[in-house]
């Protein structure tokens, strides 16, 4: 390795393209944790340049390591560097100072001409590929080149059709951010708008670049391996995530590969991961596979989680998410299949996955998977992918939807038993193994049925009609930190209530949960039942405690609805669910109001609903 010290403008002032290489991921700085304290270091030089006599920052300040792999120059082209580490400082430094140079040529201002030559190899045709001086990976170029091109925020915003900065997405937030700073940098000094007084504060801002912010750059030799090195050197910045370190790992093994076009791969297989976005995003991220999830106490971005599932389901092993990248070596170095045969699988089972992530519909497959997220229970997913992707002639759609249903019935019915869920990973890693295994003449429905009613151990039992009712009737479902799963349980119940007599209205908008009996009722309004269903050594305060939170107590409404009823009196509330809730679980309340309601009322009401319960969620 050969090691040199350059400011930014020494750097981007020659003549090359640094490149970032298709295994790479694509631009994830953010506004907080970088943008902002990178724009801090600038201002402060840029102002310590203006004031110095020779327009010299006292400090230099130093911006990290960059790690470049030198490529050899062929022909007339310029020369070219592959970005091993670094290409987060240098894209954003790139759209720092595009923001700049387009601020400086809306001035007139004369250093207009110096900032163009950090952005744009002059001897390459402009706004050609070969003439930006950063070239990011191939989820980024195409955004990219129309940010360094667009020549003004205005102008971005309108080739993105977007209203303003918070719309953007990030690369275009980025320059936005730096287009926004810049202007009121060099429009705040002495309260002076004078033209002369604004080119010497771009000066200031280009003098920083030129004398104060520094890099070590390390060029790698021959000897050298790419790699490793990036691995190495992973511990700085934003963190990768395992499903970064994958795609770098697979896609540098393809570019290492001379019988393989790398590219074409990338936007057959892996382009989706990078592009797929949703209408809404969530926490700020609107790219579908970087959306995180909860599953069990961490959240983690869905690839990460479909990769890890994926790999249980091929190497039939209860694994360390905590240690997935590792894991994938250790798998692909014994299944050293084909870098495309490997891809085209992982995307095909991406469709299963995402179906599971993100259901919507009505038909089996997206009911139980809005019921498992529900249920926050991922260890059945890696089956999932299994099952879900098997050719029709093994696995019959009838067949499949018994599994479906199977599978659903065991997990809800130890959910409403409360019975522990520690060993699940374990055990659906066993009915993986034996689906997987299972002789080519063997009913698959079978085989996860007999593996579901095999035990009778608590940690794995499926309970029956005469365990589910007392548990249905006894336990409490609702926890407000979780009150989705009880949802989920009134759901499923409305669903089977209605028939070919009702008009099948779909809930479309939120519905919260209600207690018909209040979390906060008075004994005035909510007496205790004239025969209370104490268990033993039971008071009736404790009685109406454990019972408050049971189905039969429980209902949805919609959150307008249940805030302008929640601790009234019974009949008053009665009243409003019948005259303004449309659901069947609501119907038994329209033939007239109920005066009471009572621990008595909860039981009879969870019988009722129980007899609907058991043929949502059977037992063979």
């Amino acid at each position: 390795m050969k090691p040199d010290k350059l400011t930014v403008h020494d750097l981007f002032q020659r003549e090359r393209r640094y490149v970032v290489p298709l295994y790479q991921r694509s631009y994830v700085w953010i506004l907080e944790e970088q943008w902002e304290p990178l724009w801090e270091d600038i201002e402060r030089h840029a102002e310590e340049c203006l004031v110095a006599d020779n327009n010299v920052a006292r400090h230099s300040h130093f911006l990290g390591a960059i790690v470049l792999n030198v490529a050899k120059i062929v022909g007339s082209a310029v020369a070219r560097s592959e970005i091993i580490d670094g290409q987060q400082r240098l894209t954003t430094l790139q759209l720092f100072l595009a923001a700049l140079r387009d601020y400086a040529i809306e001035l007139g201002s004369k250093h207009a001409s110096k900032l163009a030559r950090l952005t744009a190899n002059d001897d390459e045709k402009p706004g050609s590929e070969a003439s930006f001086k950063v070239w990011p990976t191939n989820s980024d170029r195409l955004l990219f080149r129309t940010i360094m091109t667009a020549k003004s925020p205005q102008a971005l915003l309108k080739a993105l059709k977007r209203e303003s900065e918070a719309d953007a997405p990030r690369l275009a937030a980025a320059y936005l951010y730096f287009a926004r700073v810049i202007r009121e940098f060099v429009n705040k000094a002495d309260g002076t708008s004078q033209p002369e007084t604004r080119d010497q504060r771009v000066f200031g801002l280009f003098q920083a670049q030129r004398t104060a912010l520094q890099f070590i750059i390390i060029e790698l030799e021959e000897t050298d391996d790419p790699q490793v090195i990036f691995e190495t050197l992973n511990a700085r910045g934003q963190p990768l995530l395992p499903s970064d370190l994958i795609r770098n790992f697979v896609f540098l093994q393809a570019s290492n590969d001379p019988s393989i076009n790398a590219d074409e791969l990338y936007d057959e297989y892996w382009r989706p991961f990078d592009d797929r976005r949703q209408a809404e995003a969530v926490n700020g991220e609107d790219r579908f596979w970087h959306i995180e999830e909860r599953q069990g106490r961490l959240t983690r971005p869905r690839i990460d989680l479909f990769i890890f599932h994926y790999l249980v389901m091929k190497t039939e092993r209860d694994l360390n998410i905590g240690q997935l990248f590792r894991e994938f070596r250790t798998w692909r170095d014994d299944n050293p299949q084909a870098v495309e045969t490997f891809l085209a699988d992982l995307k095909a089972r991406s469709e299963t996955f995402a179906n599971l992530i993100s259901p919507s519909g009505q038909d089996r497959l997206s009911v139980i998977a809005t019921r498992l997220k529900a249920l926050d229970n991922s260890t059945v997913y890696p089956l999932l992918l299994l099952i879900l992707s098997l050719p029709r002639d093994r696995l019959p759609l009838s067949g499949r939807d018994q599994i479906l249903s199977d599978l659903e019935s065991w997990l809800v019915r130890r959910l409403m038993c409360q019975l522990t869920n520690k060993n699940y990973n374990r055990f659906f890693v066993s009915l993986l193994s034996k689906v997987k295994n299972a002789p080519p003449d063997a009913s698959l429905p079978e085989v996860v049925r007999a593996e579901l009613t095999r035990s009778a151990e608590v940690t794995l039992n499926w309970p029956d009609d005469q365990e589910f009712d007392a548990g249905w009737l006894s336990k409490p479902i609702y926890v407000k930190s979780r009150a989705d799963r009880s949802a989920m349980i009134l759901r499923a119940i409305e669903d089977r209530m209605h028939t070919s007599r009702n008009e099948g209205v779909a809930l479309t908008r939120p519905l919260s949960v209600e207690h018909l009996l209040p979390q906060n009722g008075t004994l005035a309004d909510y007496p205790f039942a004239a025969t209370m269903p104490l268990e033993t050594g039971e008071t009736p305060d404790r009685c109406r405690v454990r019972l408050i939170n049971t189905i039969g107590n429980l209902t949805l409404l919609t959150q307008e609805l249940n805030s302008s009823i929640s601790n009234g009196p019974f009949i008053d509330k009665s009243k409003a669910i019948a005259a303004d809730s449309d659901l069947r679980l609501n119907a038994w309340l329209r033939p007239g109001p109920k005066s009471a309601w009572s621990e008595e009322s909860i039981l009879s009401r969870g019988k009722e609903l129980f007899q609907t319960a058991i043929q949502v969620w059977g037992h063979p």
